[in-house]
Parts: C-alpha cells; sequence; structure tokens
C-alpha cells in the first residue's frame, strides 16, 4: 500500500508499506486524535497508567515501533509505582503539557510541590532504565 508521509524536511513523500505497517500507522492516526480529543477535554477518568501506554509515536519502522513501544511499558511500570499525586502530576505535565504554575492552579497548592513531584517521578526513571 502507499501512503503519504513527511520526510524530515517536512516535505510530503510516498512510501510503500506492507499492509500489516498501514494497519499500525491507521491505528496510530486514530489514536492521536483521540488523544487531542482527551487534551481539549483536559482530563477524564482513565487512569494514568491507560495513557502511557497508549502513547506511542509513528516510527521510521516496525523494528522502532516496537522498541518505543516496550520502552512506554517500562516506563509505565516504573511510574505506576509512584504516589497517586506524582502520577497526576506527571500526566498533566508530560502528557497534557499542562505547566508547573496551571498544575498549582488546578490543584491548588505551590508550583514547588509540583515541581519537586514531577522531578521525583522523572528520576525514578532515570534510575531505573
Amino acid at each position: 500500500m502507499k501512503i503519504e508521509i513527511k520526510d524530515g524536511n517536512r516535505k510530503m513523500i510516498s512510501v510503500e508499506v506492507l499492509e500489516e505497517v498501514y494497519e499500525v500507522l491507521q491505528e496510530e492516526n486514530k489514536e492521536q486524535e483521540h488523544q487531542r480529543y482527551e487534551r481539549r477535554k483536559h482530563i477524564d477518568a482513565r487512569e494514568l497508567n491507560d495513557y502511557i501506554v497508549h502513547q506511542k509515536r509513528v516510527a521510521e519502522n516496525l523494528e522502532d515501533y516496537c522498541i518505543n513501544r516496550e520502552q512506554l511499558k517500562e516506563i509505565q511500570k516504573i511510574v505506576s509505582t509512584c504516589t497517586k499525586t506524582q502520577q497526576r502530576r506527571f500526566y498533566l505535565n508530560r502528557i497534557c503539557g499542562y505547566s508547573y504554575t496551571e498544575i498549582a492552579q488546578i490543584e491548588k497548592c505551590h508550583m514547588t510541590s509540583v515541581k519537586e513531584s514531577i522531578i521525583a517521578v522523572l528520576e525514578k526513571i532515570k534510575r531505573n532504565l
């Protein structure tokens, strides 16, 4: 199957791919659209772990995709060992793109507390990967 993708210079090019790769790319496009929808709603009732597992990147090849998916699963395991507050703040900052200040306003706490929570999660990820 032929698909249109952007190259490193953001130019559209036509590429021939296997049907399995095409299906993975279609699934990724649907997931990205779903994530944009969720971001517009801000946050929903799903657990942080569900979001992290579904945060996939379109890789240049299927091998890269599989490696990235395994890394995300490892990150999910590490984040799941953090406190619920740390998980929530990490999700809002790293997945939804909220700033420390915005999260502090949402949670009615100090920005320093938010920053320390997120840094603690990131340090834990770095130690365990």
